[in-house]
């Protein structure tokens, strides 16, 4: 399973319950260790993050400047070494059981990995565009068009690359009030078998004070440099995870449809 999104998005967060509840992630001396903007750790393996770093050197881009990428650019002669590469990087899991990566990058390389996985499963973590945004800015100085153009490329390459089937969105703010019920919501999906106590011991050794921005959805509309459809974007992805972040239920399993705004041209 891969788990991405858009960064300051809540991967980490995601990437450690579903690490607590069984699933292997590598060898820990392959994982980046915490640091301040990520005090309880990245949960990213430096060898999937080296790959895509080095597909976005190889375009001209960076995770800050999505590059360019034709159609088919995972199969290029450009690409034939970090494809061989990454190829043997997977084979390496084999025999590990439940296993997978966690980088935000693989929503703009996600090509090149359902290529070499094509039964792979893929966990969206999302967060409001202006939260995420308000995050980037407190930790890079970077401006809020920045950060809002940054999360539309990263969702809308994301979901073009994916089939239907395929991945399930979970909302950063579910954890916050129905952790147990939005953990349960992902394992199933992904087949992972997990006890209520192992659930409720993640739970509780996550999401510490992780939260310190809680915006609006309506504030996208108000957002003069949000770019266009970015609050449509961001809607249809809420009603995908069955989370209305405006009206949160306490309980799953509660319709999010009716309480959310109607879409308007949604991408």
């Amino acid at each position: 399973m891969c788990i991405t999104g858009m960064h300051r998005s809540g991967t980490s967060s995601t990437a450690q319950l579903l690490y607590r509840c069984g699933v292997y992630l590598g060898d820990e001396r392959e994982l980046f260790s915490a640091g301040p903007a990520n005090p309880d750790g990245y949960w990213e393996n430096s060898r999937f993050v080296s790959v895509n770093n080095r597909i976005f050197e190889a375009y001209g881009g960076g995770w800050d400047l999505p590059p360019d990428l034709e159609e088919g650019w995972q199969d290029s002669e450009k690409m034939a070494g970090l494809r061989a590469e990454a190829a043997e990087l997977v084979r390496g899991f084999e025999g590990s059981g439940t296993w997978g990566w966690k980088d935000p990058r693989s929503s703009l390389t996600m090509p090149l990995w359902l290529d070499l996985l094509p039964e792979a499963k893929v966990v969206i973590s999302l967060r409001n565009p202006l939260e995420v945004a308000l995050s980037l800015r407190k930790r890079g100085n970077s401006s809020l068009a920045f950060g809002l153009n940054l999360w539309t490329a990263y969702s809308r390459r994301l979901l073009d690359a994916l089939p239907p089937g395929r991945y399930i969105v979970t909302h950063y703010g579910a954890y916050f009030y129905r952790p147990q019920d939005e953990l349960r919501r992902v394992l199933d999906f992904l087949g992972v078998p997990a006890s209520g106590q192992l659930i409720a011991h993640a739970r509780s050794t996550s999401l510490k004070g992780l939260r310190h921005h809680s915006v609006p959805t309506g504030d996208l509309l108000d957002t003069p440099v949000a770019p266009p459809g970015t609050y449509d974007l961001y809607v249809r992805m809420c009603r995908e995870a069955d989370f209305d972040p405006d009206n949160p239920a306490p309980v799953s399993g509660s319709p999010v449809a009716e309480a959310l705004p109607a879409e308007a041209n949604t991408p």
